[in-house]
């Protein structure tokens, strides 16, 4: 009864929540002028509104149950009117502030401007009737360009810094909600995992298209029914050529042969600039021969192309993936082309892997400080992101996380870290299908030990965030894991358990000076598994990594 209750009174605070900022919208729209940065604004907080509106419709006919649990429906029902009626509070100060009189201010501020509107008023010497119709033109243009200084100054010194900040404090009250919805849906994806009506109804509703929630349910029906997944994303007749380098992304064309039937078929081939990623497999093991080999090559298929489907969701929904075109079996190589469309706004340029740019000194001086920080907590949020679905990466290095160039300045753009390197993929509790981890060389520096000492270990959540702990350290440090296990004191770390030691050590001692004492915590939390436990729900589990690793991760954090 008491929850029903609280579902109730939040819907209610919900809905005058939307209404309040409907109000504040039509305000807004109905004050603009030419403005463009006025318009802009106005855009941009009607794109808010429209979340919110999505949110309260979609949570309106949920009946105000958000986990389908009723211990989560109360934390996240108190989450979630804690938010709304901060986002009121804020809404009704706005109200306040535009609703004050701050014509004596703004006054005193233009009183050095010319053609001031009381200067125009003054009365005018007599004279003849054309001259004093004349004078009367020039007045009412006195005038209206008065107003429109006046209008103009007004908006700069008051208008615009309220609206702004109203704005601001919009998006991050949404921000807060999605994150709600984000930790929410992980436990609910999981609970109807099995019935497929439910993820597909999900996927057909406006609202939870408007909120992302059909992003997810899409990308976990393609993860745990790969059977079911339609899309074909071979493409058939195209040869593919690459720059011949060891990164992990690099620049290339795809040349694909035109269908008869096309209009386009006097050109016979089209030709694209793509970003080409190579993912090899083992060959056939010996004596394998007839159905079993027929049902192998059918199961890696299946699971390419499952890796492919996801990619392309990801992709196109801004997960932080590259946009997906496609991949093109090379057999005779033994190894499958994943290609990408070069971003928008990107020019046609190999990116930059943090690998590289923390080994070279010219691109090493791009990174502020507070772009390191912003780093680790996007690289930390994409993953997070993925093990919302259970989705692990397995693999995950800083050769692994590329940057594209610009289209104007040609410089890595370094706040849109992309994410490579993906296993064809198996879900947590299946099987790998093709090419096992690769522990030998500088790979092995990422990979957790329980995975290099057991190879035949279940990879899970907990070994991916092993990883992200090794790239965040190398971001704190900027030095690479194979340049600060050189530079350590003989004798030097060899074993997988012994190389975790040294990582824990310079983190513990380092970090805290380099990046404060809550980043170096983050770090230590991922190196030391210390959340395993929290990883068999994905709900429990995302809360606790967000204010564990994410939180702490941040650039606000660095006084703690």
């Amino acid at each position: 009864m008491a929850e029903l209750a609280l579902a109730l009174n939040t819907i209610e605070v919900v809905k005058q929540t939307y209404h309040v900022a409907q109000f504040v919208f039509e305000a807004v729209k109905s004050a603009r002028n030419e403005d463009v940065e006025r318009q802009q604004l106005a855009t941009d907080f009607g794109r808010e509104l429209l979340f919110l509106a999505s949110f309260q419709r979609y949570f309106e006919k949920a009946h105000g149950s958000i986990a389908y649990d009723q211990a989560l429906d109360e934390l996240w029902l108190s989450e979630i009117d804690q938010v709304v009626r901060h986002m009121q509070l804020d809404f009704i100060d706005y109200e306040k502030l535009a609703g004050t009189d701050s014509q004596s201010s703004l006054e005193k501020s233009t009183s050095s401007l010319p053609l001031l509107l009381k200067g125009s008023e003054k009365a005018q010497p007599k004279g003849s009737g054309l001259a004093t119709r004349e004078k009367s033109s020039m007045t009412r243009k006195l005038k209206d360009g008065n107003t429109r200084i006046y209008t103009a100054t007004k908006w700069a010194l008051f208008d615009r810094q309220r609206l702004q900040a109203i704005l601001e404090k919009f998006r991050k009250r949404n921000k807060a909600l999605r994150k709600i919805l984000q930790f929410a849906m992980a436990g609910i994806l999981q609970q109807i995992a099995q019935h497929g009506q439910d993820l597909k109804s999900l996927q057909h509703d406006k609202d939870a298209v408007a909120l992302g929630l059909a992003t997810w349910a899409e990308i976990k029906q393609i993860k745990d029914q790969p059977e079911h997944v339609d899309n074909d994303w071979s493409l058939q007749d195209s040869t593919v050529n690459a720059n011949d380098n060891a990164s992990v992304v690099r620049l290339g064309d795809v040349c694909t042969r035109m269908p008869k039937s096309s209009m386009l078929a006097k050109t016979r081939y089209t030709k694209d600039t793509v970003l080409v990623e190579y993912k090899t497999y083992p060959p056939k093991p010996e004596g394998l021969g007839g159905s079993e080999a027929e049902d192998l090559n059918f199961r890696l298929d299946r699971r390419v192309n499952q890796l492919a489907s996801l990619l392309a969701t990801s992709g196109s929904n801004a997960l932080g993936t590259l946009p997906f075109k496609g991949f093109v079996k090379e057999a005779d190589q033994r190894r499958y082309a994943f290609l990408f469309n070069i971003p928008e706004g990107m020019s046609e340029a190999s990116p930059d892997s943090l690998h590289e740019m923390v080994e070279s000194p010219v691109l090493g001086r791009l990174w502020s400080l507070s772009a390191r920080f912003k780093l680790a907590s996007d690289l930390a949020t994409i993953m997070g992101g993925f093990h919302m679905f259970e989705w692990v990466v397995k693999g995950f290095q800083s050769q692994s996380v590329v940057f594209c160039k610009g289209l104007l300045d040609k410089t890595p753009q370094l706040s849109k870290p992309f994410l490579a390197g993906f296993e064809y993929i198996r879900p947590i509790s299946g099987s790998t299908v093709g090419q096992p981890l690769d522990l030998s060389g500088k790979n092995m520096l990422y990979c957790h030990p329980d995975i290099q000492e057991e190879p035949n270990i279940e990879f899970s959540k907990i070994h991916d965030l092993y990883s992200l702990g090794v790239v965040l350290l190398e971001i704190g440090l900027w030095v690479t894991a194979r340049q600060m296990l050189q530079q350590t004191r003989p004798p030097q770390p060899s074993t997988p358990a012994e190389i975790r030691e040294e990582y824990i050590r310079k983190a513990s001692s380092k970090l805290p000076l380099r990046m404060g004492k809550s980043y170096a915590e983050a770090v230590v939390a991922c190196l030391e598994s210390r959340h395993k436990h929290q990883a068999i729900r994905p709900d429990v589990f995302l809360n606790v990594f967000d204010q564990e690793v994410v939180q702490k991760l941040s650039a606000k954090r660095l006084l703690d």
